[in-house]
């Protein structure tokens, strides 16, 4: 073996046993009285979402507002494709 290989092996097993302390002691930590067992504020589960229930509003619609910019939308029934694939690929083509 040469001194590289040594050394190398050295500093491997150094690290693997600082490793293990600290897994040690993180495990110990949680076992001590008064230790905090409480979850992540980080990964809390979001808040639960309050509406209004619909027979405080009326019927299930949303109450009328003087302002309110949707009054005038038209309300239009819309579909994806209006033509057929034929048609489609024939567009397509075209435009290569």
């Amino acid at each position: 073996m040469s001194i590289g290989t040594v050394v190398a092996a050295a500093i491997l097993a150094v690290l693997l046993t600082l490793l293990l302390v600290r897994l040690i002691q993180g495990a110990l930590s949680l076992t001590r009285p008064g230790a905090s067992g409480a979850p992540d504020p980080q990964f809390a589960e979001p808040a639960e979402t309050v509406t209004r229930p619909p027979e405080m509003v009326g019927e299930g619609q949303p109450p009328e507002r003087e302002d309110d910019p949707s009054a005038g939308w038209e309300q239009v029934q819309l579909t994806p494709v209006d033509k057929t694939a034929e048609e489609l690929g024939r567009e397509a083509e075209a435009d290569d």
